[in-house]
Parts: structure tokens; C-alpha cells; sequence
């Protein structure tokens, strides 16, 4: 652990903080000199997470010689800087960099809203890196309110059409909800807990030393659980998630997807371990109803989704419940010995991004292709146009968890983490939604590579080549991380062994 605080708090904090200068440049470029290049932004933005991944990396080095992984606990336990953190951090700047190439033919468009694009993507990041290092409540809220507000803002200004313009109006509201509900419920957890560090309560014990109020603390819980949902695009508020994937450009809703995704997730397995307790049946069982109604949810909706990006809204319904599957499957098992449900969640979590960022990137450039969204505009797009076609297959398949992709063996470890927590109910369901999520994607695919339906022939070269590679790499990653899933589930299980 590092001795010198001050310089502690400062490398924890870089990451963020160069995310946020780099936003803070954009934005000064933006309104001074308004008609700049957009290149010139998606270079400051690049720069900016090369310096953020780099400020990442210092970090694990500098954790090498703790055993627990764990770099920093500051503010009393506040502010935690682990392996964990680091994990998730690079991540989003894998899904920031990915989203900022692919987003090339977008920014072409609106040329003039380049600076605002690339600072709330920057904003966006930094918020979700620093929401991932929180266990304190106040700080978390401030930094849950600023990613809220920014993915808003980012739907927001697009102002494509109007369904976009209703995505945006629904965020407010769906977010608005969801940050009452979270600061209710630690309203609730603090009045329980008397204490603002989460941490306390797994000890199970006020600040005082008197037991915790279970009742009051329970609903907290609940409350915290569903009100962080709203990102992670499970039930009950996946309406978040689903009108983005649906209205707004594949790079803003592949970002906002994946982001939420995340940090959702992330937070939540933080919360779990850390501040709700390992095992504790007062927010286990919650967590596994939620998961059990999204994978349903999801599988059935994806069985009747007549377009394309209704069809990707719903597999990442299902996607979220089974990160909820894993987040679950923690504590002691059935045997005795720490069940895995956390490792499970972070290499999930890297399938579930890619698979996002790259179906929604892809139904992007058929968009702009001039291909119609519904089912029968895409008859014979495999022929028409291969090699998109083919990457978008790809990442499809990863997104409803068929082997032998990185979404299979998310899935598969999730359900071995589950049976072994003893919850074999919830993996019945979740083999369930595999086979509709599975049914519902070979259709789509019979009907891609099936005759051609005689339209007009369309050209995906309307959008510019870098971002089809960058759409193209973000798919090819979920056949990448399947290959080497050996050495990123040791990566992934030297994460989740920095919560305690």
C-alpha cells in the first residue's frame, strides 16, 4: 500500500482526472475556436485515455508487493484503489477508444458537435472509473449523478429525429428515478448503519457497535440494487437502455450500453462483497428474482423483435441478467471454499462490452448503408455485404451466449459460479434463455444469409473505413477473448480476490 497519502490519492484519482482534462480541452476548443476539426478532438480524446490507461497500469505496479491487491484506502475506507478498480478502469478505456474510432462517420455528419461529443464521452468515462473505486456514499451519488447526466446528454444531443429526442426525455426520467431510489436506499442504509462507509455494514454492526437495524437495512438495499439496474439495463428500469440502443447513433448507444454495463455492474459487485456481505440472503435473493425476469425477459422479447436494434435491446436484457446471475453467486458454497461468482462477472463483463459496442457499431453502418432496420431489409445482406455481415453475426452470437464465443463462456462460468452458491433454479432459467436468445439470433441469421430480396443494392463504404475496423475489431474481440479466456479469467479472478 502506498505510505505517502497525498501522492496515494493522486494516482488513484489520475485516471479520472486525465479523462476530465482531456474533456476539459475539448470543451475549452469547442466554444473558443467552434469550427475546428473534429480530428483534432478525437486526437485529445485519444491522448487522454493512452494517458488514463497509462495512469491505470502505475497503479497495478504499484499494488505488485500487497498479496490482497490493494493499493489505496483513503477517506476512512472511502476511496478504494485495488485491482478491481483497475480492472473496470481499463475496460472503459477500451470501450471509450473503441467507441471514439467507430464514431468517425457520425462526427463527419456533425461536424460542429465533435467537441461537446468527445468531452461527455471523456466526462462519461471518468465518471464510471471513479464510481468504481467508491465506497463512500456521498461520493458515490456525486459521481452516479454526473454518469446519469452525461449519457443523457449524450443521447440528448444527437437530435437525429424524434425518437431520439424521446430516448433523451425518457433518460431524464428513468435516471431521475433511479438516483432517488439509490439515495433513498443509503438514506435508509445510513439510518441503519449510522455511518456513510458501506463497508460497515457487512460487518454487520453500527458505528457505535449496536447490531444493524435488518429490516431498515434490507430495504436500503433493495432500493440501491434496483436504483443502479437503471445502467446496467436489467428489470425493472432496462427502458434506460433499450430506447438508446434503439433511436440514437451506434456509437453513442453502444457507449452508453457498454459503459452502463460496467460501471453497473462493477458498483454493484463492490456493494455486494464489500457493503451488502458475501452470501447475505438480504440482497442475494433479490438479485437472483432480477436476473431470473431478464434473461426470461430478454430471451422471449428477442424471439419476437422484428429489427435489428430491437433485437440487440433484448439480447442485452438478457446479458444483464446473467451479470446479475454471477454478481449473485458470491460467498462461501456449497463445498465450503469461495465461490467464483465475481471472476465470473469481469470476464462476462469483457465479452458483454465488446459484443455491445460491436453490434450496435455495426447496425450503425447498415443504418447508414441505407438498409432498412427491419427483418426483411437485411434478407441477403450476407451476400451483399460479407465482411459487415459476418462481424455483425459475430457479435450477435457473443451477445446471446453461443459457444464458442466469449459470451458462451461468460455464461458457462456464471452458471458453474450459481451452482455452486446452490442456486440451481436460477440456472434453469438461465438454460432456458439461452436456447430463445439462441433461437431468436439464427433466425436472424437464416434471413441474412438466405436468398436476396431483390432491393436495390446498398454500400457500406458510406461509412468511413476506420470506424468499420474499429466495428469490425470490436466484434473479432469476443473470438479473442474466447481464445485466451485461460489467462483473462486468471486476470479476472486477480480482480475479484481484491474485494473483501
Amino acid at each position: 500500500m502506498i505510505g505517502n497519502l497525498g501522492l496515494g490519492v493522486l494516482i488513484g484519482l489520475l485516471p479520472a482526472v486525465m479523462l476530465g482534462f482531456g474533456a476539459l480541452v475539448c470543451a475549452a476548443v469547442a466554444a473558443s475556436r467552434p469550427r475546428t476539426r473534429p480530428s483534432l478532438y478525437r486526437w485529445v480524446t485519444l491522448l487522454a485515455t493512452a494517458g488514463a490507461f497509462t495512469a491505470s497500469m502505475v497503479e497495478l505496479v504499484a499494488m505488485r508487493p500487497n498479496a490482497n491487491g490493494v493499493g489505496l484506502v483513503a477517506y476512512s475506507g472511502g476511496l478504494m484503489v485495488d485491482r478491481f478498480h483497475v480492472f473496470a478502469s481499463v475496460l472503459v478505456c477500451l470501450v471509450l477508444v473503441l467507441t471514439l474510432l467507430g464514431s468517425e462517420g457520425y462526427l463527419r455528419r456533425v461536424p460542429a458537435r465533435a467537441g461537446g461529443f468527445c468531452a461527455l464521452l471523456q466526462v462519461s468515462a471518468g465518471a464510471a472509473v471513479m464510481l468504481v473505486a467508491q465506497r463512500e456514499m456521498s461520493a458515490f451519488v456525486v459521481s452516479f449523478a454526473v454518469l446519469i447526466v452525461t449519457l443523457t446528454l449524450l443521447t440528448a444531443m444527437t437530435k437525429t429525429s424524434g425518437p431520439t429526442a424521446e430516448a433523451a426525455f425518457r433518460q431524464v426520467l428513468a435516471g431521475g428515478v433511479a438516483l432517488a431510489t439509490t439515495v433513498y436506499g443509503m438514506t435508509l442504509l445510513y439510518a441503519a448503519d449510522g455511518s456513510t462507509d458501506l463497508s460497515r455494514l457487512a460487518a454487520g454492526a453500527r458505528a457505535s457497535g449496536t447490531p444493524v437495524d435488518g429490516p431498515l437495512a434490507a430495504v436500503g438495499i433493495a432500493l440501491v440494487v434496483v436504483g443502479l439496474l437503471v445502467v446496467v439495463g436489467a428489470p425493472p428500469l432496462q427502458a434506460w437502455t433499450r430506447h438508446v440502443q434503439e433511436s440514437t447513433p451506434g456509437a453513442i448507444a453502444g457507449f452508453s450500453s457498454a459503459v452502463g454495463a460496467v460501471a453497473g455492474a462493477a458498483v454493484l459487485a463492490r456493494f455486494a462483497v464489500e457493503g451488502f456481505g458475501a452470501g447475505s440472503a438480504r440482497w442475494t435473493l433479490l438479485v437472483d428474482v432480477l436476473a431470473a425476469a431478464a434473461m426470461l425477459a430478454g430471451g422471449v422479447l428477442a424471439l419476437r423483435a422484428t429489427t435489428i436494434r430491437r433485437l440487440i435491446a433484448d439480447l442485452s436484457i438478457a446479458q444483464a441478467g446473467f451479470l446479475l446471475l454471477a454478481l449473485a453467486a458470491t460467498g462461501p458454497g456449497i463445498g465450503g471454499s469461495p465461490v467464483a461468482g465475481t471472476t465470473a462477472l469481469l470476464f462476462s463483463l469483457l465479452g458483454a462490452a465488446a459484443a455491445l459496442v460491436a453490434a450496435l457499431l455495426l447496425a450503425g453502418v447498415f443504418d447508414a448503408a441505407g438498409l432498412g432496420t427491419g427483418i426483411d431489409a437485411y434478407r441477403g445482406a450476407g451476400r451483399r455485404a460479407p465482411a459487415t455481415a459476418g462481424f455483425l453475426s459475430l457479435a450477435l452470437l457473443s451477445l446471446a451466449g453461443l459457444p464458442p464465443l466469449a459470451g458462451f463462456i461468460g455464461r458457462l462460468l456464471a452458471a458453474e459460479s450459481a451452482l455452486d452458491a446452490g442456486r440451481g433454479w436460477v440456472v434453469g432459467i438461465a438454460g432456458v434463455a439461452v436456447a430463445l436468445g439462441g433461437v431468436a439470433v439464427v433466425r436472424w441469421l437464416a434471413v441474412m444469409y438466405g436468398d436476396d430480396n431483390g432491393e436495390a443494392p446498398f454500400a457500406v463504404s458510406t461509412t468511413p473505413r476506420v470506424a468499420r475496423a474499429a466495428a469490425w475489431t470490436a466484434a473479432a474481440l469476443g473470438v479473442l477473448f474466447a481464445a485466451f479466456a485461460g489467462p483473462l479469467i486468471s486476470l479476472a479472478g486477480g480482480g475479484a480476490t481484491a474485494l473483501h
